[in-house]
């Protein structure tokens, strides 16, 4: 050997202090129960995971004999400019079923509406708010607060909030009104409602007039989304922090968009626009 012997090999050994009358007897009785812990576990519990456990016994099943059938999604077949289709609930329940009576007090119909828009629309506290170009985007049925909101009183006063974005502001703007008058109005910060039937149609007209795409969708439908042009490092998208809605024209509503175009509404133009791929 290249070396002494004594040089590597342990001088004395824990055991040898142990033996020693001087060592006190606090330091030799936790080396003992060290060292007859060590000696008593078995090998299957100095894994990294501790004892292996037996496997557990799991029964099997057979398959069965016929695959289940598979539920085809169907959509409804409304051809209804401006709306989305919808898909029909295939495997669940009959449609016939399906019967809820509908709450009056809840819901507003078309007529409704029309008189809350009319009203609110003619507030000049709404028409400073909305400007000269805006679009009209839904309206809703609201509980009353305060004391109003138990009791008989509460179907006896009918509020309703109507939600409008301003382009002309680049705002989102919130009417709450009593029966058809205006209770408040203010502008909504950094709220991006849905698209509205007014943003749809001011978007497909100015696509439609777009010398991109004029003279190829006269006959094709035209479909609206909202959209939410992204914040650059350097540079921002096109329409950033705009009213911005992405329309697209197809045959119909089942038919694949055939062209496209980002419009920005907040400065009434047309970002981009252009033909889709042939798929």
């Amino acid at each position: 050997m290249s070396q002494n012997w004594r040089s590597v090999w342990p001088a004395r050994w824990p055991w040898s202090d142990m033996m020693n009358p001087d060592t006190p007897k606090w330091i030799a009785l936790p080396l003992l129960l060290a060292l007859g812990a060590g000696c008593t576990l078995d090998a299957g519990s100095r894994g990294p995971f501790g004892p292996e456990d037996p496997e557990t016994a799991i029964p099997k099943q057979a398959l069965p004999a016929q695959p289940p059938a598979r539920h085809a999604l169907a959509f409804t077949a409304d051809e209804t400019p401006g709306r989305h289709l919808k898909p029909k609930m295939a495997g669940t329940v009959a449609d016939t079923a399906l019967k809820r009576s509908a709450n009056p007090g809840a819901m507003l119909t078309t007529t409704d509406i029309a008189a809350l828009r009319k009203a609110a629309e003619a507030d000049p506290r709404v028409a400073g708010l909305l400007g000269s170009r805006w679009g009209f985007v839904e309206a809703n049925r609201v509980a009353p607060e305060g004391k109003v909101s138990f009791g008989c009183c509460r179907d006896e006063a009918r509020f309703a909030r109507l939600t409008y974005f301003s382009y002309s502001q680049n705002v989102a703007v919130e009417v709450r009104m009593k029966e058809q008058l205006v209770v408040d109005a203010g502008r909504r910060e950094s709220y991006l409602p849905p698209e509205g039937p007014q943003d749809v149609e001011r978007g497909i007209a100015l696509a439609r007039a777009d010398s991109r795409l004029a003279g190829q969708v006269e006959s094709l439908q035209g479909h609206g989304l909202l959209m939410q042009p992204d914040i650059g490092l350097f540079r921002n998208d096109p329409g950033y922090g705009h009213r911005t809605i992405w329309i697209t024209f197809s045959q119909g509503q089942d038919g694949d968009p055939k062209f496209w175009a980002v419009v920005d509404l907040t400065d009434d133009r047309v970002l981009d626009a252009g033909q889709e791929p042939p798929r």
